[in-house]
């Protein structure tokens, strides 16, 4: 399977995942998490992060939000 993100999705995304990999609320089944920590695991090797990460995560999410 195939799954196509612009940078600012992929960074946004990456940002959620990371902040949430661990809340076992959002689980019913570990099977759930393990496929979550493996998105966010492709998506670090793919990503380049930025050292302004608080500047670059809002620009990202401004930029998501204009282009819905």
């Amino acid at each position: 399977m195939r799954i196509e993100l612009t940078d600012a999705e992929a960074l946004v995304l990456s940002d959620w995942l990371h902040r949430n990999s661990k809340n076992q609320e959002l689980f019913d089944d570990f099977a759930e998490q393990y496929v979550m920590w493996n998105i966010d695991c492709q998506l670090e090797k793919k990503l380049v992060f930025p050292t302004d990460y608080t500047d670059a995560i809002a620009r990202a999410r401004d930029t998501v939000k204009a282009n819905y």
